[in-house]
């Protein structure tokens, strides 16, 4: 039996609309793409589905985007562990988290760190296609 890897990429995402709280944001993707990777397959596949994205115990840095906006890249750390342009799934961490992204068509992003981050995927995957294996 093979194992699987969900793989969600920033570049591409569509950012509809940030919900904030006192001390938690909320970002609603109505597109994400996720790749899907499977040990000793020949090819991956690509996927899109919407998330939410939220961090708990927020301290924000930058200025927020005018909604919908498209992500041009962006790092996601895990404590000591930084992802740039991507992170695996699921994602429920503690510690030390944050949520840097950056906007297509800006010079300037936002960093959003806290002491917690999770994604929710809303309803199920769509199937796009197969892609060579990178």
């Amino acid at each position: 039996m093979s194992d699987t890897t969900q793989i969600l990429q920033l570049p591409g995402a569509q950012l509809e609309s940030i919900e904030q709280g006192d001390d938690e944001i909320t970002l609603h993707f109505s597109l994400v793409h996720l790749v899907q990777e499977m040990e000793n397959a020949m090819e991956d596949s690509l996927w899109t589905q919407a998330i939410d994205l939220t961090i708990k115990g927020i301290e924000l840095e930058g200025e927020l985007p005018t909604c919908p906006c498209e992500v041009s890249g962006g790092d996601f750390t895990d404590n000591i562990f930084t992802y740039r342009d991507h992170a695996p799934l699921p994602i429920s961490w503690r510690g030390s988290v944050s949520c840097k992204l950056d906007f297509a068509g800006h010079d300037t992003g936002f960093t959003i760190s806290g002491d917690s981050l999770k994604v929710d995927q809303i309803a199920f995957p769509r199937y796009i296609r197969h892609v060579k294996k990178t």
